[in-house]
């Protein structure tokens, strides 16, 4: 019953939910949401450390130190359950369907034993097994950031519904609030840089750009609307901890306090300094949230943060739990000796089944019988929306629309053509256009044709340089942190579709028989997105792969590590099952105590 526990809990994302959500189930909440569903009562962690100890003649010596750590008792209501099964719903239906019964026992027993592993990871914690710093920190403000923006985007489409506005579209690319600026911003190797003996520094407290303070930046109707998202998301809040029974409870009414204290501060805020000033203090996190923090961060400490801090604390339990797991250099030749003989027999007898896996399918390729698939990569130069509807007008009109093909593609080429010279492109800047460089598609390509000629001689030096020029000017969002780049078929089969637009297919195919590997094709390649600067990254060889070489051109992943992860990952999952079983359930059944009969009513009505 108890198998794979933890997994759920991480599969279900107890951490972030929602504030803008629908329910799962309808119910009455005039009932007692007060209830007790479940208890965990405290007992003592002792964890066992290795110090080293000066003796008695100055020598060092190692011994074993006891750290013993006593939990809190723990309670879960019948509103916390509510609240995770609303939260889960999508996931939870699809695992229970036609089963409520089944469905909320699963969800207290998720909520039990996050509880009881958050237990044991404090313990690890206080006695230094487990780090808990900077980075963490970091990693749960950009989560609650993440949230904020999510819901205050959700607020503003409500807005502009009630005002029969066009909505804001977004192309669902990432949910990190540090990257959901216009265009990603090169990630820095250095950010997850810890404190060791290697010199290495502590990474730096994070704090949201200002470029996406609400109400700062736009025009002045984007302005109006970011502050009037804001002011609602304020209420939202303020409504989800107003007359909340649980932060009543003995534990819980310091927090109470400071998040009452912290309301009269985001007033005072707004009136001597405005509503844009709530957004950078309104998640202030910190380990640990206690009474001697500042005035800001309680709120959505408490309906967020608590369970992103917990989510945290499991991924490190999982951490902790796969240390010492090995595998050998020989296990993983042996997987690889017979992964390409087993390859080349498929393959060889079906290049279908070839064409399914390096074409985007889960299969780590090892074998390619062909050499008909290359890698590209581009710098999307864009047309505006004035020009692509001038394009498509074009395109439409009847004098155009009943020409012979032929003469239809010279007339739409030529009139692509003209529209290049008017494009204007602009270097980005922490991940936005930097409006004071405007530059020409010329300037442009003159600038990579700088940075790129000096490069070819190394195509690792030219595919770095390429995807650093693809951060400063690029705009289709495929490209970037794409480091193998797009994949290219160099002959299509008889009746087979082409996958990209006619031009860029047949620039590739043109730099794959007159380029080099690391080499810029330096003509404009258009196409009715606009300009494409496109770049030859790199070739399939035919037979198998060498086990040590990267799988990308900047890479620093062998085929090695690929190999590796599936064999260490199986391993992991055991000493994590063993622990499940001889820690987690153990705890489960000697400190915690169900009361099904204070909830059976939610799948019985």
């Amino acid at each position: 019953m108890f198998k794979r526990i933890v997994t759920g809990i991480l599969t279900f994302a107890l951490a972030a939910f929602a504030l803008c959500g629908c329910s799962f189930f309808t119910h009455d909440y005039e009932r007692d949401m007060q209830q007790e569903i479940a208890t965990v009562k405290s007992y003592e962690i002792v964890n066992t450390v290795l110090v080293e100890t000066e003796g008695e003649n100055g020598e060092n010596k190692v011994e074993a130190k006891d750290y013993t750590y006593t939990t809190k008792k723990k309670t879960v209501y019948k509103q916390d359950l509510i609240d995770y099964v609303n939260s889960n719903a999508s996931s939870l239906a699809q695992n229970f369907q036609g089963d409520p019964k089944g469905l909320y026992n699963y969800a207290v027993r998720m909520l039990v034993s996050v509880e009881l592993v958050t237990n044991e990871v404090d313990a690890l914690i206080e006695s230094d097994k487990v780090e808990w710093g900077i980075k963490e920190q970091n990693t749960i403000k950009q989560n609650l950031y993440s949230i904020i923006d999510n819901t205050l985007l959700s607020l503003k489409n409500t807005i502009l519904d009630e005002r029969d506005q066009e909505q804001i579209v977004t192309d669902g690319s990432s949910s990190d609030s540090e990257n959901s600026t216009t265009f990603p911003v090169k990630p820095d190797p250095t950010d997850d840089a810890d404190d060791d003996d290697d010199g290495k520094t502590d990474p730096e407290p994070w704090n949201p750009s200002r470029v996406k303070w609400p109400g700062i930046n736009g025009t002045d109707d984007e302005r109006s609307l970011d502050r009037e998202a804001m002011r609602r998301f304020l209420a939202l809040i303020e409504s989800r901890v107003k007359d909340d029974f649980r932060l009543d409870k003995p534990e819980r009414k310091w927090l109470k306090t400071k998040i009452n204290n912290e309301l009269k501060a985001i007033d005072n805020l707004i009136d001597t300094q405005g509503i844009e000033y709530v957004y950078p203090v309104i998640a202030d996190y910190k380990y640990p949230m206690s009474e001697s923090d500042g005035e800001f961060g309680y709120i959505m400490y408490y309906l967020s943060g608590e369970s992103l801090e917990r989510s945290q604390k499991i991924s490190a339990m999982q951490t902790e739990l796969s240390e010492g797991v090995d595998v050998s250099y020989g296990e993983v030749v042996d997987l690889y000796r017979a992964t390409v003989a087993e390859q080349q027999k498929l393959y060889d007898a079906d290049i279908a089944a070839y064409n399914t896996a390096i074409n985007g399918s889960s299969t780590t390729v090892l074998y390619h019988p062909t050499v008909n698939y290359f890698y590209v990569k581009h710098i999307l130069l864009p047309f505006s929306d004035e020009q692509t509807a001038a394009l498509t007008e074009f395109k439409n009109r009847p004098d155009i629309k009943n020409l012979q093909e032929d003469e239809k593609n010279d007339r739409i080429e030529a009139f692509r053509a003209d529209l290049v010279d008017a494009i204007v492109c602009y270097p980005h800047k922490d991940g936005e256009n930097d409006l004071s460089k405007p530059m020409s598609v010329d300037e442009v390509m003159m600038h990579v044709r700088s940075v790129m000629l000096p490069k070819e001689s190394s195509v690792k030096a030219a595919n770095d340089a390429f995807n650093d020029l693809i951060y400063l000017y690029n705009t289709d969002p495929g490209a970037f942190g794409n480091d193998k780049g797009y994949i290219v078929k160099y002959k299509l089969d008889e009746g087979e579709e082409e996958s990209y637009m006619q031009e860029f297919a047949d620039a590739s195919r043109y730099m794959f028989d007159n380029l080099e590997v690391g080499q810029v094709y330096y003509e404009k390649v258009v196409t009715d997105y606009g300009v494409h600067i496109m770049y030859f990254a790199s070739e399939i060889k035919k037979g198998a792969v060498d086990l040590n070489a990267t799988t990308s051109p900047s890479g620093t992943e062998t085929y090695y590590d690929l190999l590796e992860q599936p064999i260490k990952s199986n391993r992991e999952s055991a000493a994590y099952n063993t622990w499940e079983n001889n820690i987690l359930s153990y705890n489960y059944n000697k400190y915690s105590k169900i009361y099904t009969e204070n909830f059976s009513d939610l799948w019985e009505d």
